[in-house]
């Protein structure tokens, strides 16, 4: 499939890559245009349009995912450039690849990408009990945390609450999960979650604590 096959109106998935972490997020295609490639919606965090392309580190790239109508396999186009472009005063992401028209890749999904957390906050039970645990690391499917009440079982689900700030942005994220690990550790008990649902909030939190992460390792 080339690029210029994109139909207005066709879910894509935008996927931006930091070093060896990647975060996505679907969108919409507005448009292609031979001079210019594909116009798709932004993403939006705080009623604000997110420039990835301001501020990020060299190191970020940017691919596009959707699903080839004529074969139904997932194909990706790689190594794209992702800017702000304001059409009949609206904002949209005008992604461009450097060979417009170039035929896609055969696309597998990614791996659960983690980014490290590290910061205490509560859980909350379906039946009221609220305990303290603290965050180890979360990705948009999976969250993991010590705590250390015995009350929560495999199968259960919680609502995990904590606060943080990523590049400059306060979040307070309120994550549910279903437990599906859960181990006997020296300082507690080891959860593991399957996340139930996410949101702009958490892809926002994940996309700027991988920027993050990722430009305190250029540093060190």
């Amino acid at each position: 499939m080339t690029i210029d096959k994109l139909k207005a109106g066709q879910e894509v998935t935008l996927e931006i890559l930091i070093g060896g972490s990647s975060f996505e997020f679907k969108t919409q295609v507005i448009g292609t245009n031979a001079g210019t490639g594909a116009l798709v919606k932004p993403y939006i965090y705080n009623e604000q349009v997110v420039d990835f392309a301001n501020g990020s580190p060299e190191s970020m790239s940017f691919s596009l995912h959707c699903i080839d109508p004529y074969t139904g396999g997932r194909v990706v186009w790689k190594n794209l450039s992702v800017t702000v472009v304001n059409f009949k005063g609206i904002d949209y992401y005008a992604i461009d690849a450097k060979a417009f028209g170039k035929i896609a890749a055969s696309s597998e999904r990614r791996e659960d990408v983690r980014v490290t957390v590290n910061t205490p906050g509560s859980a909350l039970k379906e039946d009221g009990l609220r305990f303290s645990v603290s965050v180890l690391d979360i990705s948009d499917a999976g969250i993991s945390f010590i705590g250390n009440s015995y009350r929560v079982t495999i199968g259960d689900i919680v609502e995990i609450n904590f606060a943080d700030n990523a590049k400059n942005t306060d979040f307070s994220l309120a994550v549910k999960a279903r437990i599906v690990r859960a181990e006997a550790e020296n300082n507690g008990i080891l959860y593991a979650g399957k996340i139930l649902e996410r949101d702009n909030k958490l892809l926002a939190y994940l996309c700027f604590k991988g920027m993050e992460e990722k430009a305190s390792k250029l540093v060190d």
